[in-house]
């Protein structure tokens, strides 16, 4: 057996009694002492601790989460490492959670309602203080899975399907009864984290709108509610200014796709226009669309994106975008989770942020001629 081994085994078999016998103190003294409890006097504290040292001592984890009642971990369900906002919001999650003393069991769904119970279901297993989902697709029932079971859950932006009729009535339907048909998409129970979506649209198209564009497009995302609020935001907006309808694309979930529609507008369309992406990856699809039929940006073309992840300042010319605070809405659902707000229903909306980049510009009217002034 190396000498490595035999530290293994060493470790394995040392227990608080060994600690406490060579502190010559009592085990629970010794318990409270590496604890850290103030109650204990500094002196002991320290001979204690230097006790744990000199045995090489490493407390049974599932010991001490028995006695805590608390396993010190949080489950974190995401649709996919590979998404950049998803990464952003898991980044606050592990900051926050790091601060208040637990680690984090990361899970993904790949956008699969069955991979998200079966997530819920091996946090549960592992005895996880709490769950955090973000950005979940999953029906009410699988939502309330953990709740029911008496683990508290908060929930980051849940997109669940909306029927593809109801972007259709946004896109397309009367005015009348509009705010009434989207009260649904708001969280009725539970505890909400989320971007207020439909104000972060509204931000993009007024910026659109304040540098004189009259001729609007809207790209949808899949059909959830996320892209059925930021569509919502969108038309509001123009209804408000007297601009609508304006054109509303709606492709299939794909780069790919988005660029063919897009590029399909524009070769049927003339400039100037604006365009409103659901999110930056399909505004990202906007510019390569506008490269491929020869349009400018944001000369010919403005384009504003929602979420700002890390490559909307690294496309040229850079993104202009919509903020969520990624990393704000982690963090709060840390403190949701483990204090006094996961007993309640509680749905806390937060704004996004303009940033203003190169992909958009103030609209050039061509000047009249004095011949055409004269007319």
């Amino acid at each position: 057996m190396s000498d490595r081994d035999v530290r293994a085994v060493r470790r394995s078999t040392v227990t608080l009694r060994d600690v406490a016998a060579r502190a010559a103190v009592s085990t629970a003294t010794a318990s409270r002492a590496l604890a850290g409890d103030t109650a204990i006097s500094d002196p002991t504290r320290e001979r204690v601790a230097e006790a744990a040292r000199a045995l090489d001592y490493r407390p049974h984890a599932a010991a001490r989460s028995l006695r805590r009642r608390s396993t010190q971990l949080l489950g974190v369900l995401v649709t996919t490492s590979g998404d950049a906002y998803a990464g952003e919001v898991v980044h606050g999650i592990e900051l926050r959670a790091r601060e208040r003393g637990h680690q984090v069991l990361l899970a993904m769904s790949h956008v699969d309602s069955t991979r998200e119970r079966e997530a819920f279901e091996v946090f549960l297993y592992q005895r996880v203080d709490g769950i955090i989902a973000v950005s979940p697709i999953g029906d009410g029932d699988t939502m309330s899975l953990p709740t029911r079971l008496g683990v508290p859950l908060v929930i980051i932006n849940w997109d669940m399907a909306v029927p593809r009729k109801l972007i259709v009535r946004i896109a397309e339907g009367p005015t009348r009864g509009l705010t009434a048909s989207l009260r649904g998409l708001a969280p009725d129970s539970g505890t909400h984290v989320r971007f207020d979506d439909t104000m972060g649209a509204e931000m993009a198209t007024e910026h659109l709108r304040s540098l004189g564009h009259r001729r609007f497009a809207f790209v949808c995302g899949p059909p959830t509610r996320s892209s059925a609020l930021r569509l919502f935001g969108f038309r509001r907006v123009l209804e408000r200014d007297g601009l609508w309808p304006q054109p509303v694309l709606q492709p299939d979930p794909t780069l790919h796709d988005r660029e063919a529609v897009i590029s399909a507008l524009l070769e049927r369309s003339r400039p100037p226009i604006g365009i409103v992406a659901y999110d930056d990856l399909t505004a990202i699809a906007a510019l390569h669309a506008a490269h491929r039929v020869g349009w400018t940006v944001p000369e010919q073309l403005s384009v504003v994106g929602l979420d700002d992840i890390e490559l909307a300042e690294y496309t040229a010319p850079a993104l202009t975008t919509v903020a969520q605070p990624m990393v704000e809405l982690g963090e709060l659902s840390v403190d949701a989770v483990l204090g006094a707000a996961r007993r309640r229903t509680s749905d806390t909306l937060l704004e996004g942020k303009l940033i203003v980049r190169g992909t958009t510009a103030a609209v050039r009217r061509p000047r009249r001629t004095a011949a055409r002034a004269k007319r």
